[in-house]
């Protein structure tokens, strides 16, 4: 086993890091824990073994309880992979996927032999945290839903989104009493850590127009240099601002507007750091000679806009994934 030393946690994922999970991960909060020990590998913990799979939480609980250990909480699995540095990855801040074979379909993954992926190990020495089997931990799913009481919480595992599965503050939920070839555990030892994730869901998923803000002025000058081709330009008028909030605890500002000299239209997205007037700009884009329409497009992280230019009326998809936000390409009637 790996001694993990007590120390300070930075849980989930601050906001404007991505990819991020918002209504899932806590934004990169302080947590305190004491020291403990886990496994170096997945259970049966023994090199070029296949993880043991097809096990309920109870099971895997009384397997570990049968060796003197215990099922780690989530935040004792978070704080083994992210190491002393808190790192996105075991393996650092850069997506690698070749360090914990990530990227690929998870049944096969799962009949994988530990041992494969050198590369694959936390500050703390802890291997293959990912690139395999999920890892059933003891907690519960406290993400501000109804069903999180009756919800287990598993770390881990593999995906072909290998860069969003990858990271160490990734969870998922099931019932504890599910069996799966694709679910597996590792044990932890000594004093449990009591503190857990506590996640209120805030904001209600949608886009709404709102009164001009703080950020006007960074949102009006954003717009004039996308009309203007990258150029410095008199900032825009008519400024129009909409609070998105795609998925809960996100909540970005979108802002349309038009310029007189050049005269022409544009948007950008944006997302507020909290310093009076700042906000991170994460798309502009010119949209032509009239101030374009926003409307939602399906569910609350897809929208669309509406814009004349010179060969007509066309339109774009504006969607958000995982605290990106991409613009589609230009689509005519």
């Amino acid at each position: 086993m790996a001694w993990i030393p007590a120390g300070t946690l930075r849980a989930g994922t601050p906001p404007g890091r991505i990819p991020r999970v918002p209504d899932e991960e806590m934004p990169g909060a302080t947590v305190e824990m004491g020291g403990f020990y886990i496994d170096l590998l997945p259970w049966p913990n023994e090199p070029n073994a296949i993880p043991t799979s097809n096990v309920s939480r109870d099971e895997a609980e009384q397997l570990c309880t049968s060796k003197g250990k215990r099922l780690c909480t989530e935040l004792e699995w978070e704080r083994a992979c992210k190491g002393p540095d808190n790192t996105t990855y075991e393996y650092g801040d850069t997506y690698r996927k070749e360090a914990c074979g990530t990227g690929v379909a998870l049944e096969q993954a799962s009949r994988r032999p530990t041992g494969e992926h050198a590369q694959c190990k936390s500050g703390f020495g802890v291997m293959e945290m990912h690139g395999g089997v999920w890892e059933w931990t003891s907690s519960t799913w406290g993400r501000g839903s109804s069903r999180g009481a009756s919800q287990g919480v598993l770390r881990g595992g593999n995906s072909v989104a290998g860069e969003l599965v990858g990271r160490c503050a990734n969870a998922i939920a099931r019932s504890p009493s599910k069996k799966s070839p694709t679910m597996g555990f590792r044990c932890c030892a000594g004093p449990t850590n009591a503190a857990e994730v506590k996640l209120e869901l805030q904001g209600t998923p949608g886009i709404a127009l709102v009164p001009n803000g703080a950020a006007s002025a960074a949102l009006s000058s954003a717009i004039a240099t996308a009309v203007n081709d990258g150029a410095p330009a008199v900032e825009a008028k008519s400024l129009r601002t909409f609070k998105w909030v795609p998925v809960a605890n996100e909540e970005l500002v979108l802002a349309t507007g038009c310029t007189e000299a050049p005269k022409g239209c544009g948007l950008v997205v944006a997302r507020p750091t909290g310093d009076a007037g700042a906000a991170e700009v994460l798309v502009t884009v010119a949209t032509g000679k009239d101030p374009p329409e926003v409307m939602r497009a399906g569910d609350a992280r897809h929208l669309r806009i509406r814009a004349l230019d010179q060969r007509g009326i066309y339109s774009r998809e504006i969607a958000y994934l995982y605290g990106r936000v991409d613009l589609g390409p230009v689509k005519r009637p």
